[in-house]
């Protein structure tokens, strides 16, 4: 776990310099399509998520470049809790996690080069808790409910096609950081 975390601020290091250099493309506007991959950091682990998200309208409010994308997100955190052992076998309980909405995001440049942003997001957020290994099972858990959060990030284009994101707020964890690719 300390080792991904490690080669992944690594890599984000060495994309940071070589961005730094390159000229970014034209920033979030109504032609805008972006995919987004990354991870995230909670106080349980590493969970990961996907999003993708397309400019709607730009312009809003009659703010120059202040632009309004729409899109979908899914975020999944999975963990095992050894609990203990018996008899030579292991036993404690899975436990999944899964968020899934609807995201609207503003644009703004605050910062030039970079996609500035702010957004909600409303989505079901599902959890469930299951029991592993030999002996009785105490029993298994789910719950389940709606979930709405804020979020602010950032992302800069480093090739036409390819880029980096950074965000903190709400989803399955509180900062989170990837790769986004411009369809």
């Amino acid at each position: 776990m300390k080792k991904l975390t490690f080669v992944l601020a690594a890599l984000l290091l060495v994309l940071s310099n070589n961005v730094m250099a390159q000229k970014n493309p034209a920033l979030f506007g109504n032609n805008s399509k972006h995919l987004r991959a990354g991870i995230g950091l909670n106080s349980y682990g590493i969970p990961i998520e996907i999003s993708y998200e397309q400019g709607f309208k730009q312009n809003i409010f009659g703010v120059n470049k202040l632009n309004l994308g729409l899109g979908g997100y899914l975020g999944y955190y999975g963990n095992t809790e050894s609990v203990g052992s018996w008899d030579g076998s292991d036993y404690g309980y899975k436990y999944s996690h899964i968020v899934i909405g609807a995201r609207g995001i503003v644009h703004y440049p605050f910062i030039p080069k970079i996609d500035t942003y702010a957004g909600v997001m409303l989505g079901y957020n599902i959890a469930s808790a299951r029991f592993y290994g030999d002996g009785t099972d105490p029993g298994s858990s789910a719950a389940g409910g709606f979930a709405f959060g804020g979020i602010v990030g950032a992302r800069y284009q480093f090739k036409s096609k390819w880029g980096v994101y950074a965000e903190a707020g709400y989803s399955i964890s509180y900062l989170s950081f990837g790769l986004v690719y411009s369809l």
